[in-house]
């Protein structure tokens, strides 16, 4: 009701249980809070889950119950590694699969789009080697039909997220919420001295507008900047 009432349209929710039906129930209530019109995601970022990796199997029964439910994509049911696991459950499910966010260069990426292996391509900026090589997965995902939907994060880091999402065409981009009943600008509050007292990052119709200003789009208060700069060590390192 929060996120609704705030203008949001969607949000993703972890699936770590081991009954993955509490899972799909979970989103179904979720569904029958936020209207027709809203989506809900969930991750189960395979290579963390405290209750280890799903077995194909499992993996298909969660797809089948979230699918049911009325999720809108799967992200991660199975290892980072598994090429062709999601792409299996990409032809016997109609929920959308979804991953990437732990690869490093364009190489698994591109075993990706050879194997089919998701629908939904999430680079991670500080994994992938930054916006130019995140930008270059939009274009690879373009040509194969693909969309994007870079790894969220909160606060101001969310700005190099939000113009690379914008560079790529993408119509998702996640941000990172984890500590409810927060929103996104709750993150960006301790900053807010630095940039003039705004909010970096508004907000139309549940969409993010994108900030027009140089380089990431943040307003930056350079006078303020170098009042809350602390020095660094000195000595450390190499000469």
């Amino acid at each position: 009701k929060l996120l609704r009432a705030a203008g949001f349209r969607a949000m993703k929710i972890q699936v770590f249980r081991r009954n993955t039906q509490v899972d799909a129930d979970a989103c179904a209530e979720i569904l029958a809070v936020g209207g027709p019109d809203f989506r809900v995601m969930v991750d189960r970022t395979a290579d963390r889950s405290p209750n280890g990796l799903w077995s194909y199997d499992q993996a298909l029964a969660a797809a089948q119950a979230l699918e049911k439910a009325g999720c809108y994509w799967l992200e991660e049911p199975l290892a980072r590694n598994d090429y062709e696991g999601p792409a299996r459950l990409r032809r016997e499910c109609k929920i959308i699969i979804a991953g990437g966010e732990g690869y490093h260069g364009l190489e698994p990426y591109k075993q990706c789009l050879i194997h089919g292996t998701y629908e939904i391509l999430q680079p991670e900026l500080r994994l992938i080697a930054g916006i130019w090589t995140a930008r270059k997965v939009g274009v690879l995902a373009e040509a194969w039909g693909l969309k994007t939907a870079p790894h969220g994060i909160s606060g101001l880091a969310w700005a190099g997220r939000l113009q690379v999402a914008a560079a790529m065409g993408s119509v998702y981009q996640e941000i990172a919420v984890l500590n409810p009943p927060w929103l996104p600008e709750d993150y960006c509050r301790p900053y807010l001295p630095l940039l003039y007292g705004e909010q970096p990052f508004t907000f139309e119709d549940g969409a993010c507008v994108v900030p027009t200003r140089p380089g990431l789009g943040l307003n930056i208060d350079e006078k303020a900047l170098a009042h809350y700069r602390v020095e660094g060590l000195q000595g450390i390192g190499p000469p």
